[in-house]
């Protein structure tokens, strides 16, 4: 439980760009003054200073999401920082993209979200089958990290809620001393019991954190802040707890090369073996595909 893992990820994202699956861009484009969606449109338009970003919205088997290009995200990111309320940033692999459609309240969450990062090469292909414009997906690592940057670049505060107490507290060493400028005004480990809930938004709300950071330990996981969305303060909402794990050092990045590949997944499938039945869902998910193919000719 170490943070020598977490260092040098970091290092290898920010040398790069912002996180995109591919080649590395840089963006030396204005700041973001405002964003907001326009769900009718199908865009998420945010204000820079060079003028007003249009992110295209797609919908994937009827689920949106974000194709946000490289040269974008830096934009996209900040844009939130301006924008009133609750603003989630989900990150869909396919599996997720397959539970949206059919647990509505998840689904409630992803149609609310602020922005939709496909992670998966699945959905890409599946979007190239259905002819929509989704061309890059993102390791939530990476699109955390660069958010983590802005952060401290403006000299603005994260709160950090999820994780057994040593996890959580080797993650506040490894974010404290590598975004120095960061203002981590609050944490608190998963797994805690029920009747502490209140007093943890209480305190959530009264530290007005810019971005909320949720990791793992939450009852209903992705679900948790929509049912919670209420209590919440206004700022950027992350669940992602393989990305907190990351930071904690429970778990090593995976590699460039792996990640390219598509191939990120493997670790997983020896940590939770069953996980290799999902087979069978991506045969319902292929299914699918060819019907939406059909129906849009």
């Amino acid at each position: 439980m170490r943070g020598r893992g977490f260092l040098p990820a970091v290092g290898r994202v920010l040398s790069r760009i912002p996180g995109a699956i591919g080649p590395a861009h840089r963006n030396g484009t204005g700041v973001c003054r405002s964003c907001s969606a326009d769900s009718s449109s199908g865009e998420t338009r945010v204000e820079v200073a060079s003028g007003t970003l249009k992110i295209k919205k797609e919908r994937v088997i009827g689920i949106p999401l974000d194709n946000i290009s490289p040269e974008e995200l830096d934009d996209a990111l900040a844009g939130l920082l301006k924008k009133e309320g609750v603003c989630p940033v989900v990150f869909l692999s396919l599996w997720e993209l397959l539970k949206a459609r059919r647990n509505a309240e998840f689904r409630g969450w992803v149609e609310s979200a602020s922005l939709v990062i496909p992670t998966s090469q699945g959905i890409l292909r599946g979007a190239r089958f259905l002819r929509k414009k989704v061309s890059h997906r993102y390791y939530p690592f990476d699109v955390v990290i660069r958010l983590l940057r802005i952060l401290e670049e403006k000299g603005l505060s994260l709160y950090v809620l999820g994780g057994r107490l040593p996890y959580l507290q080797q993650a506040e060493k490894n974010l404290k001393q590598t975004f120095p400028g960061l203002k981590l005004v609050g944490r608190y480990p998963g797994y805690y019991p029920l009747q502490v809930e209140g007093d943890i938004l209480l305190a959530m709300r009264k530290a007005s954190p810019h971005c909320l950071l949720l990791g793992p330990g939450l009852k209903g996981r992705e679900r948790w802040a929509q049912r919670k969305r209420e209590s919440l303060p206004p700022s950027i909402v992350i669940y992602s707890p393989e990305t907190f794990d990351i930071i904690s050092g429970k778990r090593i990045r995976p590699s460039r090369e792996a990640v390219e590949k598509g191939h990120e997944y493997v670790p997983e499938l020896f940590r939770h073996p069953w996980r290799v039945f999902r087979g069978v869902v991506y045969l319902y998910y292929l299914l699918l595909l060819l019907v939406y193919r059909i129906r849009k000719q």
